[in-house]
C-alpha cells in the first residue's frame, strides 16, 4: 500500500511537471499565432512589438499597400540599366513594367507608340500612365514612375504611403517650386500617384489638351501642370523633421554635404541649414550607376552591423485626407521659395 502511494505520488508529480511545461510551451507559441493573426487582420499596428514588425510588416505592407512600378527606359538602356532594376529593387514592386519604344522579350517591355529621345519624355510619360490606367488600374493602390537610373527603397515607400488613402487624388515625390503654383515633383527623384490621381490624370490627359499639353517641355513640369489642372494635390513627402525622402541625386552627391548648386534652389520647402540632406526613411535616389544597384542592395538587405538596431518601426496612424488635401492645396507660406517668372 505504501509503495502504491509513493508510485501514485511520483506519477502525479511527473504529470504535473509535464503539464506545466506544456502550458509554458503554449504561452511561448502564442505570440507567433498573434503575429499571423495581425498579418491577416491587422487594423492598427501600434499593437505590434518591434520583433513582430521585423518579421511581418514588410510582407503585410506588400499585400495591403500595393505599388505598381513603371520604369522610363529606352532600347539602348534595356541591358545597360533597366535589367539591373529588375535584378534588385524592382523585385519588391507588386508589379514591374518597363516603358520603352521597342519590344524586348528578355526584359518584357511595354512598347509605346511615341518617338524616342529627351524631347519626347513627356509624351512617353503621358502614354505610359494612360496605358497603365487602361490595363492595370485595379492591380495596385499606388503607381510609381521611376527613371532607369533610380533606386527605390520600397519598404520605406510603402511605410510612408500606408497612412494615406489611395482613393484621395494626391501624388508624392521631391516637390519643386517653379512653374506650378502648388509645386511639382522632380522627375529624376521619381513620383507616385494614388489610384484616384491616376484616374483623374487619365480622364484629363486623354480628352483635354489645354489641361495636359502636347508640348515638349520637361516631363516633370508638364506632369505637374496636368495633375494640378486635373485636381490632383501635390503632397508633402518630407519626414517629421522636414528632411526629404525622395532625392533627385545620388547619395555620393548629397553626403556628407550637397555638392550641387541647383538642387536647393528648386526645393519647394526651404531646407534647414542644420538639417542633414536625407531622411533616415529615404525612399529614392537618382543617377545610380549599374554596379551601385547591387552595392545598395547589399548594404540595405544583407549587411548587418553587430549590435545595431533592426530598423523596425511602427506604422503611422491613418491620415485625415480631407484636412491634409486642403492643407497642401493652400501651402503657399513664407517658407516657400519665390516662384520664377
Amino acid at each position: 500500500m505504501f509503495y502504491r502511494n509513493v508510485v501514485c505520488l511520483l506519477i502525479g508529480l511527473i504529470v504535473g511537471v509535464r503539464l506545466t511545461d506544456f502550458c509554458d510551451y503554449v504561452k511561448l507559441q502564442q505570440p507567433n499565432r498573434s503575429v499571423r493573426q495581425n498579418y491577416t487582420n491587422l487594423t492598427h499596428t501600434n499593437t505590434l512589438t518591434a520583433a513582430q514588425d521585423a518579421d511581418t510588416l514588410p510582407e503585410y505592407l506588400f499585400n495591403t499597400t500595393r505599388v505598381l512600378c513603371w520604369i522610363m527606359t529606352m532600347p539602348e538602356n534595356h541591358l545597360r540599366r533597366a535589367v539591373h532594376i529588375r535584378n534588385t529593387w524592382g523585385r519588391r514592386c507588386n508589379k514591374l513594367l518597363f516603358m520603352t519604344t521597342k519590344d524586348d522579350s528578355f526584359l518584357e517591355t511595354v512598347r509605346l507608340d511615341v518617338p524616342e529621345g529627351r524631347d519626347y519624355l513627356w509624351h512617353k510619360t503621358r502614354a505610359a500612365f494612360n496605358y497603365i490606367s487602361d490595363h492595370h488600374l485595379d492591380d495596385a493602390d499606388w503607381f510609381l514612375k521611376a527613371d532607369d537610373d533610380s533606386y527605390f527603397i520600397m519598404e520605406n515607400l510603402r511605410a510612408f504611403l500606408y497612412q494615406f488613402s489611395p482613393d484621395a487624388p494626391v501624388y508624392f515625390g521631391c516637390k519643386f517650386h517653379p512653374f506650378v503654383k502648388q509645386g511639382y515633383m522632380s522627375g529624376g527623384a521619381g513620383y507616385v500617384l494614388s489610384r484616384a490621381a491616376l484616374r483623374r490624370f487619365a480622364e484629363v490627359a486623354s480628352s483635354n489638351n489645354s489641361a495636359c499639353s502636347q508640348t515638349q517641355l520637361s516631363e516633370d513640369k508638364e506632369m505637374g501642370i496636368c495633375l494640378q489642372n486635373a485636381g490632383v494635390v501635390a503632397g508633402d513627402a518630407r519626414d517629421e523633421l522636414g528632411a526629404e525622402r525622395f532625392h533627385p541625386l545620388a547619395p555620393i552627391h548629397l553626403i556628407p554635404v550637397d555638392t550641387s548648386e541647383w538642387y536647393p534652389l528648386y526645393l519647394f520647402y526651404k531646407r534647414d541649414k542644420h538639417l542633414q540632406c536625407c531622411s533616415p526613411s529615404s525612399i529614392s535616389f537618382h543617377y545610380i550607376k549599374p554596379k551601385e544597384f547591387y552595392v545598395l542592395d547589399y548594404l540595405l538587405y544583407v549587411l548587418r552591423p553587430f549590435g545595431v538596431g533592426s530598423g523596425a518601426s511602427i506604422l503611422p496612424a491613418k491620415a485625415d485626407m480631407s484636412t491634409l488635401l486642403d492643407k497642401w492645396k493652400n501651402e503657399l507660406s513664407d517658407n516657400i521659395l519665390k516662384e520664377e517668372d
